[in-house]
């Protein structure tokens, strides 16, 4: 009898061991892996335009990166992610030394007036650095004293996700052109009656480098002809001719910068477009 005991102990002792080991043999169940799809909210972006004219092409770096390489006067680079807090905007001659002011290939800029490299990124903000003015520039009188001359940065903020009217593009104007004066701008179209050009949105008188507002003005899908003129408002007699025309494709949802570039004393005015989404 005792031995039939044990025979019996001695199996569910043996059966119970064996499943206590296949239990910790098996897989742990972890939770399925899902992609992230919403952007890092721990990154900026930063877009670069070469609109000085008379600078050859450029080669962009963020924090000594290569974001865009032989860029020439009027092109754009894609955007370019980089980490929050202070980075370094840099700027170089594709090939050569660009001489002029600079005697070098590496262009040292200046965000504003202020002698600096370095740019304070926030998070989960996108830029549009312009490289603009000119390389030989005269340095300028005490009228103009913080302004050293020679290409710089101007840095904007692109709010990317403005909010727009329903069916419409934004659009937004800066003026890049160094020698230019002031100028306001006029987008239309031709009435089919009259054809006197109908205004659907004006930027008034725009100096130099002044960047008013980074905002876009919602704008219905469609062509319109752009027209810059001279001073602080638009005339209103139809025959005044403008300072230079172009036209832009707008198309809804999508965002873009035009701008006034090249030099008014060697007949280069024209109009630049940059296309953010």
């Amino acid at each position: 009898m005792n031995n039939k005991l044990n025979i019996i102990g001695t199996v569910m002792a043996t059966s119970l061991l064996s499943a206590v080991l296949l239990t910790g043999c098996q897989d742990t169940d972890y939770p399925e892996a899902q992609p992230v799809t919403s952007p890092s909210t721990n990154q900026a972006r930063f877009l670069f335009v070469n609109a000085a004219p008379g600078v050859p092409t450029l080669n962009f770096f963020v924090e000594n990166n290569p974001t865009g390489q032989g860029i020439a006067f009027g092109q754009t680079t894609p955007y370019a992610s980089t980490q929050v807090g202070t980075v370094q905007l840099r700027a170089k001659a594709a090939s050569g030394a660009i001489g002029g002011v600079i005697g070098s290939n590496d262009i040292v800029f200046r965000a504003g007036a202020t002698n600096q490299t370095n740019f304070a990124a926030a998070a989960n903000t996108s830029y549009t650095v312009f490289v603009t003015d000119t390389l030989n520039r005269p340095r300028p009188t005490t009228l103009n004293a913080t302004n050293l001359g020679g290409p710089q940065f101007a840095i904007v903020t692109d709010p990317l996700t403005q909010t727009l009217a329903a069916g419409a593009g934004g659009v937004r104007f800066f003026h890049f052109a160094p020698d230019g004066p002031a100028v306001s701008v006029r987008l239309s179209v031709p009435t089919s009656a009259t054809g006197v050009p109908a205004t659907v949105a004006s930027f008034l008188n725009r100096a130099y480098r002044n960047v008013i507002t980074t905002a876009f003005t919602s704008v219905s899908a469609g062509t319109y002809r752009v027209d810059v003129f001279a001073g602080a408002t638009i005339p209103t007699v139809a025959t005044t001719a403008p300072v230079l025309s172009t036209t832009v494709t707008v198309e809804a949802t999508k965002l873009y910068t035009v701008f006034a570039q090249g030099l008014l004393r060697n007949r280069t005015l024209g109009v630049g477009r940059v296309q953010h989404n």
